[in-house]
């Protein structure tokens, strides 16, 4: 495959060594790679510097394009654009390198995705947080830092927005590529990192020029109340700014100046209005919360552990389906699945036909033994030496087994780690607007003692735990994690005691998406209470110390409830299951 690599300079001096140097250090073919460099007028040695790469010939071709002057991000994608014939274009900031097999694997995405029109890389060690399915690996738009799209689609849709000077021109693009049938596809796999936000925290340019961009775009796209909000969003952020110098002033200046800017992208939309008027879930350019710009070092190491999925199932194939392609899609490669189904082999004929990429372990012998002696049988037969359960509707992100074995291997004397996890409520159609965020700041043994606030696809634990004090309690229908995690909680070492714990939402946990479904869910869980209540299993040597450590808990729990405005709804809700 051939690609035009697509760089914008700007006193980029710095930045250039590193970039160039881990181009020429990838395992491709460099004849296949043309390199363009658009320099926006820069006036320290960075033109020199290309000069001398360019002399050395050891890409397929080497273009250096001056700018009269610094003309923004995407006008100078434009330009280099134009000076390649490439059928993939591959825009690239310069403060990024690229790992060395970035370019195989966007040959295999974009073999395996013939009608996508873009594919996004993974920029370590944080990301932006738009959302991406985690079974197709579709996503709402991508970061223009490393972006690779067909010529085709970009000719299609004339390149950039040039209204846009920097900032949010990313969104722009991917939202024209996607109204015009294109799809955008993430690459786990082409890891990029991006040295801009190795602290995870915004720069005060891409901080103001991010609210800035995303005023514009609602008068390009939104409907008036979403410009109205658009107005009250800016204003909010100028009274309530970030802590940076001179903020107030640059916001102040930038909304007096959208007033002059903003008439193109009006003109547009009433040029395009077969594009604005799509449905607004196409057009999602906000950030989820918690899946992006937590900065989350990866551990380096060619001996990865065997980690156990357990994937508990019975008879329903089609949804189980889901599950599995999130499991193939894992940047961690050394996984063991093991598949129990219970009852009947319903889903057996399709893991032949499909799955036979993966390395799955079908436990089923025909017979009904219910979820958690289902779980158990499975968890007995892993051969890993670390265990996580992922229930057939649920997901994991690509990056979910990766993050969390890191951590637990940069503290090998915790036991257990958990991430931050998203509650689903629909279907992965409706992600996009049915999303909500599901954090663990704050976990302790009182707060799980009174809820069960851990979704089971969450956790990754060491398989000793399961071997010394027991899996699933097979006489609960429900709840049978929470009992599981209550009884680990008092022999376990958490990451939570011992180090930060990871904040970046890694899998997805789906909820009933109707009122009806939620009521008969809590029916259900209210039936299994008194079980759950009367296990004697779960009875805790309590101290004086413990009783005091726990009433702290509490009064803190009850400060921030109260902080949120929560402490009423939350007393009337333990008042009624009390009743």
């Amino acid at each position: 495959m051939r690609y035009d690599i697509v760089l914008v300079s700007y006193n980029s001096e710095r930045w250039l060594p590193g970039c160039v140097e881990a181009l020429k250090n990838t395992n491709y073919d460099k004849k296949q790679l043309h390199l363009i460099f658009v320099d926006n007028c820069s006036t320290d040695g960075t033109l020199a510097f290309l000069c001398e790469e360019k002399a050395k010939g050891i890409f397929g071709e080497f273009t250096i394009v001056q700018n009269e002057a610094n003309l923004g991000f995407g006008t100078a994608c434009n330009r280099g654009t134009q000076q390649g014939k490439a059928p993939f274009v591959f825009f690239l900031n310069v403060d990024t390198q690229v790992d060395s097999d970035v370019f195989r694997a966007l040959d295999q995405s974009i073999q395996e995705h013939p009608s996508a029109g873009g594919f996004e890389c993974r920029q370590l060690p944080c990301e932006t947080g738009h959302h991406v399915d985690p079974v197709t690996l579709e996503t709402s738009w991508a970061s223009g830092a490393a972006f690779c799209v067909r010529r085709t689609a970009l000719e299609q849709v004339a390149g950039f927005d040039e209204h846009i000077f920097m900032y949010c021109e990313d969104v722009d693009l991917s939202w024209r590529l996607r109204a015009c049938g294109w799809s955008l596809i993430y690459v786990p796999k082409a890891r990029v990192t991006h040295f801009c936000y190795q602290n995870g925290a915004p720069k005060l340019s891409e901080y103001a020029g991010s609210f800035y961009g995303n005023l514009l775009l609602r008068y390009k796209y939104g409907s008036f109340r979403d410009i109205w909000n658009g107005h009250k969003m800016y204003l909010n952020a100028l009274m309530h700014p970030m802590h940076f110098d001179g903020v107030r002033r640059v916001f102040l200046k930038n909304y007096l100046k959208h007033f002059l800017q903003m008439w193109p992208f009006l003109f547009w939309r009433f040029q395009n209005k077969d594009l604005w008027k799509a449905h607004t879930a196409r057009f999602d350019g906000g950030f989820s919360p918690d899946r992006g710009m937590h900065p989350l070092p990866l551990l380096e190491r060619t001996d990865k552990p065997l980690v156990s999925i357990i994937v508990r199932t019975c008879g329903r194939p089609e949804v189980l389906r889901g599950a599995l392609c999130s499991l193939r899609n894992q940047t961690w490669d050394n996984l063991e699945i093991l598949v129990a189904e219970d009852g009947e082999p319903a889903s057996k004929e399709m893991l032949e036909r499909e799955f036979q990429d993966l390395r799955i372990v079908y436990c089923n012998d025909g017979r009904r033994h219910g979820r958690s002696a289902n779980g158990n049988r499975a968890a007995a037969l892993a051969k890993g030496e670390y265990l996580n359960f992922l229930d057939d509707d649920d997901y994991f992100y690509p990056d979910h087994v990766e993050l969390l074995m890191t951590e637990l291997l940069q503290h090998p004397q915790a036991d257990m780690v958990l991430g931050s996890s998203m509650a689903l409520f629909g279907t992965l159609e409706q992600a996009q607007t049915a999303l909500q965020n599901m954090t663990f700041d704050h976990i302790t043994l009182f707060r799980m003692c009174q809820m069960n606030c851990i979704p089971i696809q969450s956790v990754l634990f060491r398989k000793r735990l399961f071997e010394e004090y027991g899996g699933l309690d097979e006489s609960l229908d429900a709840h049978e994690d929470w009992a599981m995690w209550l009884r680990y909680w008092q022999h376990a070492k958490r990451i939570h005691k011992e180090g930060p714990d990871i904040r970046r939402a890694t899998s997805i946990f789906v909820q009933p998406a109707s009122e009806a479904g939620r009521k008969a869910r809590m029916e259900q869980y209210h039936k299994c209470d008194q079980a759950f209540y009367g296990n004697e299993e779960l009875c805790f040597h309590v101290t004086l110390k413990d009783m005091r450590h726990f009433y702290d808990e509490m009064v803190e729990d009850m400060r921030c409830l109260e902080a949120r405005g929560e402490l009423h709804d939350y007393l009337e809700k333990q008042a009624n299951r009390d009743l």
